[in-house]
């Protein structure tokens, strides 16, 4: 079975970190979604402002170097397939595959397509989500088991959490894709059309919720340089979790991106 990776939205963050780098004024519609996102800060280029004027690695080179880890784990996807959410319909491919949304900082694990031999005919395959935070721990269904748990189990928000839901190649529709290409959309849309789930033991994704993630970042603005705190909590966690060896694809970005924020909060 096949793999298509659809990222949601993709940021030139590697340019917006050259421009920032270059003293560039950086428009905010270069890097603000163009539809309206469930939770997004309309305040992100304040949040950004402060960010900046706090750590030694920008906001962009943050964003351009967490860009860099993830898409390194997406190309490292044996029979994996990366496209653009505007490029889906254009290129799927031929036979049995599974489609998961996901954002440009999200990982999958190399042997993807090996761990998705478990989905059957069901709508919708739904995966426990390991979570890197503070502390890292891994999304599961509630009562239900996951193989490996790394961190703490904490059951799931949401019907689908942001890229552990895996949809038959039925549901790759313009209108179908519409309504689940976001996470609580999709969510609301399952409810409300019945859509069929099947829940598998195995973990084939992770998401990040660094401190420069949109929905941890709009904090700064409350807490001001009491934020440092948060991401020296972030670090202390990542750097102390035990990766079990059913998840050592894991190791490598996890020490990329505590290796990152430890140079952010380097003095100037």
């Amino acid at each position: 079975m096949k793999i298509v990776m659809a990222l949601r939205q993709f940021a030139p963050w590697e340019a917006l970190a050259a421009a920032h780098a270059a003293g560039e004024d950086i428009p905010p519609v270069r890097y603000m979604p163009s539809e309206n996102l469930p939770f997004f800060p309309e305040f992100l280029p304040a949040c950004i402002e402060l960010w900046n004027t706090m750590f030694r690695v920008d906001f962009f080179t943050c964003r351009a170097e967490l860009q860099r880890i993830a898409r390194a784990t997406l190309d490292d996807v044996a029979g994996g397939i990366v496209l653009l959410r505007g490029e889906v319909l254009r290129h799927l491919p031929e036979g049995d595959f599974r489609l998961f949304f996901l954002d440009d900082d999200d990982w999958f694990a190399p042997d993807a397509c090996a761990r998705l031999a478990c989905a059957g005919d069901e709508d919708v395959s739904v995966f426990p989500l390991f979570r890197l935070d503070a502390p890292p721990f891994t999304f599961v269904r509630q009562h239900l088991a996951a193989s490996p748990v790394i961190g703490r189990a904490l059951p799931c928000t949401y019907r689908y959490q942001t890229n552990n839901y895996g949809l038959h190649k039925r549901l790759t529709t313009p209108v179908m894709l519409d309504m689940l290409a976001d996470h609580i959309n999709a969510s609301n849309t399952a409810d409300r059309i019945g859509l069929r789930d099947a829940y598998h033991e195995v973990i084939l994704s992770a998401t990040n919720k660094t401190p420069v993630s949109v929905s941890v970042l709009m904090r700064i603005v409350k807490e001001g340089e009491q934020y440092r705190r948060h991401v020296e909590l972030f670090v202390a966690a990542v750097r102390a979790l035990e990766v079990p060896a059913d998840a050592a694809w894991l190791a490598a970005p996890i020490a990329q991106t505590a290796a990152l924020f430890e140079r952010a909060l380097m003095k100037r």
